[in-house]
């Protein structure tokens, strides 16, 4: 898949997912850049994917801001001329039972994680349509397709943004503008990893249908594909990257007969 000639925003990118979206857009041909709360962060990516600063670039940005956004797509604008491709991947998360949730912990994950994507769309949209089209793909989650537990206040924020994904779909479409979701199972991170165990893994890894444990490049190549000429006519999608995790109605490999056997 080529995306020569594209020119991508990608926020949270100074790690985990956003990072690895950062560099598979860069080796398809694309301009990138690399924008996190964590400047320094940022602009350590941008050089370890392109030293010479031709193919990317770094912004400080902060997602609940308007300005902010606003500013990141002007510095977009004025460094690579245009705007093709917005990745929303910025996501500040918080896992734990629903008598644990903290009110000013959920207001960040909101600011973070739906208010950041509606307003970085609303300040992408424009140089899109002025430009004749272009693609917004936001990373939701597996928590917003099934019942996690411990998870409510996350599965919120997601659920949200797959619904604003569609809103989108249909408010930009006639003006060349693609709106879709990516929605990962849980993928090793330094987020993911603080928050389940060996135990933990090994339970995701058996609910999977593929009995495999998902890599961040894996979503890296279906946000590539997202962005693609190849995925011209999807829009409005919530595409699982999940091996079949949200999906699964048992663990699988269980022996239905023998289960059956076991209650007579």
């Amino acid at each position: 898949m080529n995306l020569s000639g594209e020119v991508a925003l990608i926020t949270g990118a100074a790690q985990g997912l956003g990072r690895a979206i950062a560099m598979a857009y860069v080796r398809s041909g694309c301009r990138v850049v690399v924008a996190d709360i964590n400047a320094a962060g940022a602009s350590d990516v941008a050089v370890q994917i392109d030293a010479s600063g031709e193919r990317a670039a770094a912004v400080p940005l902060d997602v609940s801001d308007a300005d902010s956004c606003r500013q990141a797509v002007q510095a977009t604008l004025q460094r690579f001329g245009k705007l093709s491709v917005l990745v929303n991947c910025a996501v500040f998360a918080k896992y734990g039972p629903l008598a644990d949730i903290r009110p000013g912990t959920v207001d960040r994950m909101l600011a973070v994680g739906l208010k950041g994507p509606l307003l970085l769309s609303q300040a992408a949209a424009e140089p899109m349509r002025l430009a004749g089209g272009g693609v917004i793909i936001n990373i939701s989650s597996v928590v917003a397709l099934t019942g996690i537990a411990y998870s409510s206040a996350y599965a919120c924020i997601k659920g949200g943004l797959d619904a604003m994904t569609r809103a989108l779909a249909v408010e930009l479409g006639p003006v060349g503008i693609r709106v879709n979701s990516l929605a990962p199972s849980a993928i090793p991170s330094a987020m993911s990893n603080a928050n389940l165990d060996a135990n933990g893994w090994e339970e995701r890894r058996r609910r999977t249908a593929l009995g495999r444990i998902g890599s961040q490049d894996d979503v890296a190549a279906a946000a590539l594909f997202l962005a693609s000429p190849e995925a011209a006519f999807l829009t409005g999608v919530v595409l699982p990257v999940d091996g079949g995790f949200s999906i699964a109605g048992m663990v699988p490999g269980v022996d239905l007969a023998e289960v059956g056997r076991t209650r007579d």
